[in-house]
């Protein structure tokens, strides 16, 4: 009841009148790709707004991340939800054997196609592109983020510098300036490679996970293995040298959908804790690197954690 009150609270902080959502589709002609996007106009303020991009996660669309995003635009961001071709719920749906199906998705080939669908939604504001009565103009391209949970936290820990051995950082995108990894985890599920893959990202970043956050597709490993996997991504990250710091975010009893901005456990409901503690903590940590000082102002977060919560900075 206290996080849904919290949670509450946060979103009517900012003004009431409602700003326009528009669905629309990015035509990418060059990759012969047409990307599903989903726009939420910031509400309140004038003048140009920092835009957050979002990836969804394995077999979803635009409807992934709504509460976190209904929370940054009243804070005035402008957000773009991106759906993948390949990876999105046309993997699954209909399908004999989603598990199967969605399995096969799950490779390095759909991740650099969701690297340029991303980099597709960055140059539609870099345009002033319009999507139905939402114009992208009104984002600023110099104060642009990205979030994404499980395969999306894939998808923006790549733009964000991610290291791929010999491949190098070959999905950085420099106009991406932090980013929120929600549910991320070291590649192989292998605490152990996270110092390698991520030790060398230069720009904030926001890691978020939880005692139950497992996989299933944990290859054998246990919980405990995963959970430390994912740990793993927030303390590889270089200690900040600008000023401009991390956060690690940990959440007991949080699974896996519940950092997906609107579910819980399968046939559940939605975890209305971890959605108010991650609402506050990427609202507070994308005002702070997308035109602040680089320092969040956690207090909001903290006065929402359980016991067994920690919020860290590097």
């Amino acid at each position: 009841m206290k996080a849904a009150l919290a949670l509450a609270a946060l979103m009517a902080a900012a003004p009431s009148l409602a700003a326009p959502v528009c669905d629309g589709i990015l035509p990418d002609p060059k990759r012969g790709r047409d990307i599903p996007v989903r726009v939420r106009m910031p509400e309140g303020g004038a003048g140009k707004a920092p835009v957050i991009l979002f990836s969804h996660g394995l077999g979803g669309s635009v409807e992934a991340g709504t509460a976190f995003a209904k929370a940054w635009a009243k804070a005035g961001f402008l957000v773009i939800h991106v759906q993948h071709p390949g990876s999105d719920t046309g993997v699954w749906k209909g399908s004999g054997n989603p598990k199967q199906a969605l399995t096969g998705a799950a490779n390095g080939r759909q991740l650099m196609a969701r690297v340029a669908d991303m980099g597709r939604a960055a140059d539609a504001v870099q345009a002033g592109t319009r999507v139905g009565a939402c114009n992208l103009a009104t984002g600023d391209i110099a104060r642009l983020g990205a979030a994404g949970h499980s395969f999306g936290a894939h998808t923006v820990l790549a733009l964000a510098g991610q290291s791929f051995g010999p491949m190098g950082a070959r999905g950085r995108d420099p106009r991406i300036r932090a980013v929120a990894a929600l549910s991320p985890i070291a590649p192989r599920n292998d605490a152990a490679k996270a110092p390698a893959a991520f030790g060398g990202i230069a720009i904030p970043v926001l890691a978020a996970t939880g005692s139950e956050d497992g996989s299933p597709f944990a290859n054998g490993k246990s919980l405990a293995e995963i959970t430390a996997a994912r740990a793993a991504v927030f303390t590889a990250l270089p200690p900040s040298r600008t000023g401009k710091a991390s956060v690690g975010l940990w959440l007991e009893g949080a699974d896996h959908g519940a950092f997906s901005g609107g579910g819980g456990r399968a046939g559940g409901s939605p975890n209305a804790h971890a959605t108010a503690v991650v609402s506050a903590a990427t609202t507070a940590f994308f005002t702070a690197n997308l035109g602040g000082n680089g320092r969040p102002d956690l207090a909001a977060a903290r006065s929402l954690l359980a016991p067994g919560d920690r919020l860290s900075q590097r």
